[in-house]
């Protein structure tokens, strides 16, 4: 019988009182993020086995650290409705006892790998047990372990938390529902490239001393939250990375970033849309409404192209007139695409900051 990865989901998710008008949009997150979980458990049915531990955290309710789903096979995971925010934040005991109770469930077994998503709105104010040295030591031991931590933050300063927690997978979102849904999103992308990942390291496990597996596994747990913001100048691409430019339906690529991707990336005259050479041009001129059908095919494509990573350029917000306000919501479905960059700007105006850069 074929070896498979065993994965532990471990969602930790804030329920204090100034979650209240984010539930909603977070029991959506969750909700998905369990369908992203389940679907995985489908695909990859040959090379891995997934369960979920779920535990929400706040000082309103006893036990103020309740494990919600505890260490259920995906399959057998319901729509999970039990979250009504209330009290303050502990959430260092929240991660230190789930992160324990969980190492102690598979530390002796070489093919579990742990994923763990913290989700947060606020600082740290009601811990009893836990200090953040105690913590960080805890996690700096899990990574070596190959463990994968990601921390989804708002309204405190998540870098400053993140740092001391030693937490490198971070992205910061507007305390929204725009933020909190798109950063969900952000999530599951992840996800959902980490098991593809696993599912081709373990069919391929044959070759694959102990060691060199471990060190993949800390590997894919370093890239979790890979660099998705485009840089602002971009003189030269790498093998299989595409610039994705604003052009027009006559495919006159006379000035700007259209004049770039003519003279440097194989571009083609007369050609307004689609893969030309390593550019892909979307045409920005001829209305909003044909430049939303646009970006729906780019996406389609990048989508059927997961080979091909593709560099958003600020499309639209030079000649064409549109601000960045118009044009990132657009791009919202490319939020689930790994292959896909966008300006940083575009991020900000999605509610995410990602600061995996």
């Amino acid at each position: 019988m074929e070896k498979k990865a065993r994965i532990y989901n471990l969602i930790i998710v804030d329920e204090s009182g100034s979650m209240g008008h984010l539930r909603e949009a977070t029991l959506s997150g969750i909700n998905e993020t369990i369908g992203t979980i389940r679907s995985a458990q489908e695909e990859f049915k040959e090379t891995q086995d997934h369960t979920l531990t779920l535990v929400t955290f706040d000082t309103g309710n006893t036990p103020y650290v309740r494990t919600m789903i505890d260490n259920k096979p995906i399959a057998e995971v319901k729509e999970f409705t039990d979250y009504m925010p209330c009290g303050g934040t502990p959430l260092y005991d929240a991660m230190g006892q789930s992160l324990t109770r969980l190492h102690d469930r598979i530390k002796d077994d070489p093919d579990a790998a742990a994923v763990v998503t913290v989700l947060t709105d606020g600082l740290e104010n009601s811990s009893r047990e836990w200090t953040a040295s105690a913590l960080r030591s805890l996690i700096e031991k899990l990574k070596t372990e190959g463990w994968t931590f990601s921390y989804m933050g708002s309204a405190h300063n998540v870098k400053e938390v993140t740092d001391l927690l030693a937490i490198d997978n971070v992205v910061e979102f507007a305390h929204d529902e725009r933020g909190t849904h798109n950063t969900w999103l952000r999530e599951r992308s992840s996800k959902r490239a980490y098991y593809r990942k696993m599912n081709d390291m373990y069919g391929q496990e044959a070759s694959l001393s102990a060691m060199e597996m471990m060190e993949q596994k800390r590997q894919f747990a370093r890239e979790y939250y890979g660099p998705r913001v485009t840089p602002d100048n971009i003189s030269t691409l790498n093998a299989g990375e595409i610039f994705v430019f604003g052009s027009n339906i006559r495919g006159y690529h006379a000035g700007g970033a259209a004049a770039a991707a003519m003279h440097h990336f194989g571009a083609i005259w007369g050609q307004g849309e689609g893969l030309q050479g390593q550019s892909y041009a979307i045409p920005t001129m001829e209305g909003i409404a044909s430049l939303t059908g646009s970006v729906e095919r780019f996406t389609k494509f990048a989508a059927e192209h997961p080979e091909m990573r593709f560099l958003v350029t600020r499309i639209g917000c030079g000649i064409a007139g549109y601000t960045p306000s118009t044009i990132a919501p657009l791009f919202r479905d490319c939020i689930m695409l790994e292959n896909v960059t966008l300006p940083a700007d575009f991020w900000q105006i999605l509610g995410i900051t990602n600061y995996n850069l």
